[in-house]
Protein backbone atom coordinates (compact mmCIF):
# COMPACT_ATOMS: atom_id res chain seq x y z
CA UNK A 1 0.00 0.00 0.00
CA UNK A 2 1.40 3.86 -1.01
CA UNK A 3 1.90 5.92 1.49
CA UNK A 4 0.31 9.80 0.70
CA UNK A 5 1.61 12.62 3.06
CA UNK A 6 -1.75 14.50 2.07
CA UNK A 7 -3.56 16.78 5.12
CA UNK A 8 -1.35 14.33 7.43
CA UNK A 9 -0.64 15.59 10.85
CA UNK A 10 -2.57 18.33 10.56
CA UNK A 11 -5.20 19.51 12.04
CA UNK A 12 -8.66 19.75 10.23
CA UNK A 13 -8.91 23.22 11.07
CA UNK A 14 -5.17 24.17 9.44
CA UNK A 15 -6.09 21.74 6.55
CA UNK A 16 -9.36 24.36 5.62
CA UNK A 17 -7.28 27.52 6.24
CA UNK A 18 -4.21 25.68 4.10
CA UNK A 19 -7.01 25.58 0.97
CA UNK A 20 -7.78 29.57 1.32
CA UNK A 21 -5.98 31.14 -1.70
CA UNK A 22 -4.30 34.14 0.09
CA UNK A 23 -3.68 35.98 -3.25
CA UNK A 24 -6.89 36.00 -4.38
CA UNK A 25 -8.46 36.88 -0.74
CA UNK A 26 -5.68 39.93 -1.27
CA UNK A 27 -7.45 40.73 -4.81
CA UNK A 28 -10.77 40.49 -3.13
CA UNK A 29 -10.11 42.71 -0.65
CA UNK A 30 -8.41 45.43 -2.32
CA UNK A 31 -11.56 45.82 -4.88
CA UNK A 32 -14.12 46.00 -2.25
CA UNK A 33 -11.72 48.38 0.09
CA UNK A 34 -12.56 45.78 2.88
CA UNK A 35 -9.56 46.53 4.95
CA UNK A 36 -9.45 50.34 4.57
CA UNK A 37 -9.06 52.27 8.35
CA UNK A 38 -8.44 48.88 9.43
CA UNK A 39 -5.19 48.00 11.90
CA UNK A 40 -4.85 44.51 13.04
CA UNK A 41 -8.21 42.56 12.34
CA UNK A 42 -7.99 42.31 8.29
CA UNK A 43 -10.23 40.10 5.92
CA UNK A 44 -8.05 37.32 5.92
CA UNK A 45 -8.29 37.43 9.70
CA UNK A 46 -11.52 37.67 10.18
CA UNK A 47 -12.33 35.11 7.43
CA UNK A 48 -10.26 32.41 9.68
CA UNK A 49 -12.09 33.70 12.84
CA UNK A 50 -15.52 33.39 11.36
CA UNK A 51 -14.26 29.89 9.67
CA UNK A 52 -13.68 28.92 13.22
CA UNK A 53 -16.70 29.92 14.48
CA UNK A 54 -19.07 28.03 12.58
CA UNK A 55 -16.74 25.04 11.73
CA UNK A 56 -16.61 24.55 15.98
CA UNK A 57 -20.04 25.66 16.26
CA UNK A 58 -19.85 28.48 18.59
CA UNK A 59 -23.14 29.73 19.25
CA UNK A 60 -22.39 32.98 20.72
CA UNK A 61 -19.21 35.87 20.40
CA UNK A 62 -18.43 34.94 23.99
CA UNK A 63 -18.17 31.36 22.86
CA UNK A 64 -15.91 31.87 20.06
CA UNK A 65 -13.62 34.61 21.21
CA UNK A 66 -13.29 32.55 24.79
CA UNK A 67 -12.40 29.06 22.16
CA UNK A 68 -9.20 31.46 20.49
CA UNK A 69 -8.12 32.63 23.47
CA UNK A 70 -7.77 28.99 25.27
CA UNK A 71 -6.23 27.33 22.31
CA UNK A 72 -3.40 30.52 22.88
CA UNK A 73 -0.30 29.34 20.98
CA UNK A 74 -1.92 26.34 19.67
CA UNK A 75 -3.15 27.38 17.21
CA UNK A 76 -0.53 30.30 15.43
CA UNK A 77 0.34 27.73 12.62
CA UNK A 78 -3.70 28.48 11.33
CA UNK A 79 -2.39 32.04 10.93
CA UNK A 80 -3.84 33.61 13.75
CA UNK A 81 -2.01 36.47 14.52
CA UNK A 82 -4.48 38.22 16.14
CA UNK A 83 -6.86 37.33 18.93
CA UNK A 84 -9.63 39.68 18.60
CA UNK A 85 -11.96 40.93 21.29
CA UNK A 86 -15.93 40.41 20.74
CA UNK A 87 -16.36 44.40 20.33
CA UNK A 88 -13.68 43.77 17.62
CA UNK A 89 -15.40 40.73 15.44
CA UNK A 90 -19.04 42.43 15.86
CA UNK A 91 -18.04 45.68 14.66
CA UNK A 92 -16.32 44.15 11.84
CA UNK A 93 -19.46 42.27 11.14
CA UNK A 94 -21.52 45.58 10.96
CA UNK A 95 -18.60 47.35 8.73
CA UNK A 96 -17.33 45.02 6.81
CA UNK A 97 -18.68 44.38 3.42
CA UNK A 98 -20.79 40.95 3.42
CA UNK A 99 -19.68 41.27 -0.60
CA UNK A 100 -16.17 40.68 0.03
CA UNK A 101 -16.64 36.97 1.46
CA UNK A 102 -19.73 36.50 -1.08
CA UNK A 103 -16.44 37.09 -3.89
CA UNK A 104 -14.21 34.51 -2.33
CA UNK A 105 -16.94 32.04 -2.27
CA UNK A 106 -17.31 32.08 -5.85
CA UNK A 107 -13.30 32.29 -6.06
CA UNK A 108 -13.07 29.07 -4.26
CA UNK A 109 -16.11 27.65 -6.35
CA UNK A 110 -13.85 28.38 -9.11
CA UNK A 111 -11.01 26.85 -8.10
CA UNK A 112 -12.35 23.62 -6.63
CA UNK A 113 -15.02 23.05 -8.65
CA UNK A 114 -13.39 21.00 -11.54
CA UNK A 115 -12.22 18.66 -8.55
CA UNK A 116 -15.39 17.98 -7.08
CA UNK A 117 -17.01 17.14 -9.87
CA UNK A 118 -17.53 13.53 -10.57
CA UNK A 119 -18.12 12.73 -14.16
CA UNK A 120 -18.98 9.27 -13.08
CA UNK A 121 -22.38 10.55 -11.94
CA UNK A 122 -24.13 10.60 -14.40
CA UNK A 123 -27.60 12.22 -14.03
CA UNK A 124 -29.34 10.31 -16.60
CA UNK A 125 -29.04 12.42 -19.22
CA UNK A 126 -26.09 13.89 -20.97
CA UNK A 127 -26.26 17.85 -20.56
CA UNK A 128 -25.11 19.75 -16.92
CA UNK A 129 -28.30 19.38 -14.27
CA UNK A 130 -28.85 21.71 -11.38
CA UNK A 131 -31.36 21.72 -8.64
CA UNK A 132 -32.75 24.88 -7.37
CA UNK A 133 -34.32 25.91 -4.43
CA UNK A 134 -34.32 27.97 -1.16
CA UNK A 135 -34.58 27.78 2.50
CA UNK A 136 -36.01 29.90 4.81
CA UNK A 137 -33.51 30.39 8.10
CA UNK A 138 -35.50 31.79 10.78
CA UNK A 139 -34.76 35.29 12.95
CA UNK A 140 -35.41 36.29 16.42
CA UNK A 141 -35.73 39.92 15.08
CA UNK A 142 -37.40 40.93 12.14
CA UNK A 143 -34.21 42.20 10.50
CA UNK A 144 -35.41 40.62 7.10
CA UNK A 145 -38.75 40.91 6.35
CA UNK A 146 -40.96 37.95 7.53
CA UNK A 147 -43.57 35.52 5.70
CA UNK A 148 -47.10 35.02 6.86
CA UNK A 149 -49.63 36.37 9.37
CA UNK A 150 -49.13 38.83 11.78
CA UNK A 151 -49.45 36.40 15.50
CA UNK A 152 -51.85 37.60 17.82
CA UNK A 153 -49.44 39.07 20.64
CA UNK A 154 -48.01 41.21 17.83
CA UNK A 155 -44.41 40.13 17.65
CA UNK A 156 -43.23 38.81 14.59
CA UNK A 157 -39.80 37.25 14.09
CA UNK A 158 -37.94 38.18 11.05
CA UNK A 159 -36.69 35.86 7.97
CA UNK A 160 -33.61 35.68 5.60
CA UNK A 161 -34.32 33.18 2.60
CA UNK A 162 -31.03 31.52 0.69
CA UNK A 163 -31.88 30.73 -2.97
CA UNK A 164 -29.06 28.19 -4.56
CA UNK A 165 -28.52 26.26 -7.40
CA UNK A 166 -26.68 23.03 -6.50
CA UNK A 167 -24.01 21.57 -8.93
CA UNK A 168 -25.67 17.78 -8.87
CA UNK A 169 -22.51 16.58 -10.07
CA UNK A 170 -20.06 18.81 -7.55
CA UNK A 171 -22.98 18.84 -4.38
CA UNK A 172 -21.70 22.55 -3.37
CA UNK A 173 -23.69 25.33 -4.47
CA UNK A 174 -22.25 27.66 -7.88
CA UNK A 175 -24.79 30.20 -7.67
CA UNK A 176 -26.26 31.74 -3.93
CA UNK A 177 -28.68 34.49 -3.06
CA UNK A 178 -30.20 36.05 -0.23
CA UNK A 179 -33.33 37.67 0.09
CA UNK A 180 -35.94 38.17 2.69
CA UNK A 181 -38.23 36.00 3.39
CA UNK A 182 -41.36 37.26 2.01
CA UNK A 183 -40.03 37.27 -1.60
CA UNK A 184 -41.08 34.39 -3.60
CA UNK A 185 -39.51 31.77 -4.91
CA UNK A 186 -39.80 32.11 -8.64
CA UNK A 187 -37.86 35.67 -9.03
CA UNK A 188 -34.61 33.90 -8.21
CA UNK A 189 -34.73 32.18 -11.42
CA UNK A 190 -35.37 35.30 -13.30
CA UNK A 191 -32.26 36.70 -12.15
CA UNK A 192 -29.32 36.94 -14.60
CA UNK A 193 -26.97 34.17 -15.24
CA UNK A 194 -28.88 31.71 -12.44
CA UNK A 195 -29.68 29.32 -15.59
CA UNK A 196 -27.74 29.48 -18.99
CA UNK A 197 -27.60 28.21 -22.40
CA UNK A 198 -27.42 24.18 -22.67
CA UNK A 199 -28.37 24.04 -18.87
CA UNK A 200 -31.12 21.51 -17.02
CA UNK A 201 -32.55 22.91 -13.76
CA UNK A 202 -34.77 20.83 -11.38
CA UNK A 203 -37.33 22.71 -9.20
CA UNK A 204 -40.39 22.51 -7.53
CA UNK A 205 -43.79 24.57 -8.57
CA UNK A 206 -43.00 27.12 -6.80
CA UNK A 207 -41.34 28.90 -9.10
CA UNK A 208 -42.93 27.73 -12.48
CA UNK A 209 -42.92 31.17 -15.07
CA UNK A 210 -44.48 30.55 -17.90
CA UNK A 211 -43.44 33.59 -19.77
CA UNK A 212 -39.78 32.64 -18.90
CA UNK A 213 -40.24 29.14 -20.05
CA UNK A 214 -41.23 30.32 -23.11
CA UNK A 215 -38.23 32.42 -23.41
CA UNK A 216 -36.02 29.23 -22.43
CA UNK A 217 -37.49 26.96 -25.18
CA UNK A 218 -36.30 29.73 -27.58
CA UNK A 219 -32.60 29.83 -26.09
CA UNK A 220 -32.46 26.09 -25.67
CA UNK A 221 -32.37 26.17 -21.48
CA UNK A 222 -33.96 23.44 -20.39
CA UNK A 223 -36.08 21.80 -17.23
CA UNK A 224 -38.07 19.78 -15.10
CA UNK A 225 -40.90 21.03 -12.79
CA UNK A 226 -44.38 19.71 -11.60
CA UNK A 227 -47.55 21.28 -13.10
CA UNK A 228 -49.59 23.47 -10.32
CA UNK A 229 -52.79 22.43 -9.19
CA UNK A 230 -54.28 25.44 -10.40
CA UNK A 231 -52.90 25.46 -14.37
CA UNK A 232 -55.50 25.72 -16.98
CA UNK A 233 -53.38 23.56 -19.72
CA UNK A 234 -54.78 23.65 -23.87
CA UNK A 235 -53.94 19.85 -25.02
CA UNK A 236 -52.63 19.43 -28.32
CA UNK A 237 -51.36 16.25 -28.87
CA UNK A 238 -50.45 12.75 -27.23
CA UNK A 239 -47.45 11.11 -27.64
CA UNK A 240 -47.38 7.04 -28.45
CA UNK A 241 -45.79 5.27 -25.08
CA UNK A 242 -43.54 2.56 -26.76
CA UNK A 243 -44.03 -0.98 -25.57
CA UNK A 244 -40.50 -0.55 -23.21
CA UNK A 245 -41.96 2.11 -20.71
CA UNK A 246 -42.63 1.48 -17.40
CA UNK A 247 -46.45 1.00 -16.55
CA UNK A 248 -46.21 3.56 -14.25
CA UNK A 249 -45.90 6.09 -16.96
CA UNK A 250 -49.71 6.84 -17.42
CA UNK A 251 -49.45 9.74 -20.23
CA UNK A 252 -47.01 11.64 -22.21
CA UNK A 253 -48.82 14.41 -23.86
CA UNK A 254 -47.76 18.32 -24.99
CA UNK A 255 -49.37 21.35 -23.70
CA UNK A 256 -50.31 25.07 -23.93
CA UNK A 257 -49.97 27.00 -20.94
CA UNK A 258 -50.94 30.59 -21.33
CA UNK A 259 -49.74 33.75 -20.16
CA UNK A 260 -49.35 37.40 -21.22
CA UNK A 261 -46.23 38.82 -21.87
CA UNK A 262 -45.21 42.66 -21.45
CA UNK A 263 -47.63 44.52 -23.43
CA UNK A 264 -50.58 42.72 -22.75
CA UNK A 265 -51.08 40.05 -25.16
CA UNK A 266 -52.16 36.87 -24.31
CA UNK A 267 -49.22 34.15 -25.86
CA UNK A 268 -48.96 30.46 -24.83
CA UNK A 269 -45.37 28.31 -23.79
CA UNK A 270 -45.68 25.13 -25.51
CA UNK A 271 -44.63 22.33 -23.12
CA UNK A 272 -44.33 18.52 -21.97
CA UNK A 273 -46.50 16.82 -19.45
CA UNK A 274 -45.56 13.59 -18.11
CA UNK A 275 -47.98 11.58 -15.75
CA UNK A 276 -46.57 9.17 -13.52
CA UNK A 277 -47.87 7.30 -10.99
CA UNK A 278 -45.75 6.47 -7.74
CA UNK A 279 -46.80 2.82 -5.97
CA UNK A 280 -45.86 3.66 -2.40
CA UNK A 281 -47.26 6.87 -2.19
CA UNK A 282 -50.53 6.00 -4.30
CA UNK A 283 -50.04 8.95 -5.95
CA UNK A 284 -50.46 10.69 -9.39
CA UNK A 285 -47.06 13.47 -9.95
CA UNK A 286 -47.64 15.75 -13.26
CA UNK A 287 -44.07 16.84 -14.72
CA UNK A 288 -43.65 19.67 -16.51
CA UNK A 289 -40.89 19.94 -18.78
CA UNK A 290 -39.50 21.26 -22.24
CA UNK A 291 -37.66 18.54 -22.84
CA UNK A 292 -39.28 16.33 -25.60
CA UNK A 293 -36.62 14.08 -26.38
CA UNK A 294 -35.94 11.90 -23.18
CA UNK A 295 -38.19 9.15 -22.60
CA UNK A 296 -40.95 9.73 -20.43
CA UNK A 297 -40.03 7.55 -17.37
CA UNK A 298 -36.47 9.36 -17.28
CA UNK A 299 -38.03 13.04 -16.84
CA UNK A 300 -39.67 11.63 -13.42
CA UNK A 301 -36.37 9.78 -12.33
CA UNK A 302 -34.64 13.81 -13.40
CA UNK A 303 -36.62 15.24 -10.85
CA UNK A 304 -36.46 12.75 -8.27
CA UNK A 305 -32.33 13.73 -7.92
CA UNK A 306 -33.51 17.00 -7.02
CA UNK A 307 -34.39 15.74 -3.78
CA UNK A 308 -30.53 16.27 -3.10
CA UNK A 309 -30.72 20.26 -3.05
CA UNK A 310 -32.83 19.30 -0.05
CA UNK A 311 -30.17 17.44 1.63
CA UNK A 312 -27.87 20.23 1.08
CA UNK A 313 -29.59 22.24 3.30
CA UNK A 314 -30.21 19.72 6.18
CA UNK A 315 -26.38 19.50 5.91
CA UNK A 316 -26.30 23.28 6.31
CA UNK A 317 -28.25 23.30 9.14
CA UNK A 318 -27.29 20.88 11.11
CA UNK A 319 -23.63 21.20 10.67
CA UNK A 320 -23.77 25.01 11.20
CA UNK A 321 -24.80 27.50 14.11
CA UNK A 322 -27.65 29.49 11.70
CA UNK A 323 -29.96 29.25 14.71
CA UNK A 324 -27.52 31.39 16.76
CA UNK A 325 -26.03 34.23 15.16
CA UNK A 326 -23.04 36.54 16.21
CA UNK A 327 -24.85 40.18 15.25
CA UNK A 328 -28.07 41.56 14.79
CA UNK A 329 -27.65 43.14 11.64
CA UNK A 330 -28.18 42.04 8.06
CA UNK A 331 -24.79 42.02 7.16
CA UNK A 332 -23.47 40.18 10.00
CA UNK A 333 -26.09 37.50 9.54
CA UNK A 334 -24.91 37.56 5.65
CA UNK A 335 -21.45 37.50 6.71
CA UNK A 336 -22.22 33.99 8.61
CA UNK A 337 -23.91 32.40 5.85
CA UNK A 338 -21.42 32.68 3.55
CA UNK A 339 -18.44 31.97 5.84
CA UNK A 340 -20.45 29.00 6.44
CA UNK A 341 -20.85 27.95 2.57
CA UNK A 342 -16.80 28.61 2.67
CA UNK A 343 -16.78 25.63 5.54
CA UNK A 344 -18.36 23.41 3.96
CA UNK A 345 -17.10 24.16 0.09
CA UNK A 346 -13.54 23.40 1.84
CA UNK A 347 -14.80 20.14 3.67
CA UNK A 348 -16.74 18.93 0.78
CA UNK A 349 -13.18 19.37 -0.88
CA UNK A 350 -11.41 17.82 1.74
CA UNK A 351 -13.59 14.89 2.23
CA UNK A 352 -13.32 14.61 -1.73
CA UNK A 353 -9.34 14.15 -1.66
CA UNK A 354 -9.63 11.77 1.11
CA UNK A 355 -11.37 9.30 -0.34
CA UNK A 356 -9.47 9.41 -3.33
CA UNK A 357 -6.59 8.68 -1.59
CA UNK A 358 -7.89 5.49 0.26
CA UNK A 359 -9.14 4.07 -2.94
CA UNK A 360 -6.22 4.53 -4.96
CA UNK A 361 -4.80 2.34 -1.98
Amino acid sequence: MSKSSIFFGQPIFSQMIGLLNNNKITKRTKEHKSDRYCKRFTTFQHLITMLYGVSSGCNSLRELCGGIVSYGNKIEHCKFDYTPRRSTVSDANKRRDCGVFEDIYYDLVDDYLPSLSDSHKQLVIDKKVYAIDSTTIGLFQPIFECVGRNPSNGKRKGGIKSHQKLDMQAGIPVKVYHSHAREHDSLFIQHQDVVNKGEVALFDKAYNNYALFDTWNAQDTYFVTRLKNNAKERFIKEYDLLEATSNEVLRDAQIALAYKNEQGEQQEAILRLVSYYHKEKNKVYYFLTNLFDLPAEKIALLYKKRWEVELLFKKIKQNFPLQYFYGDNKNAIQIQIWCSLIALLLITFMKRQLTGVFQSC
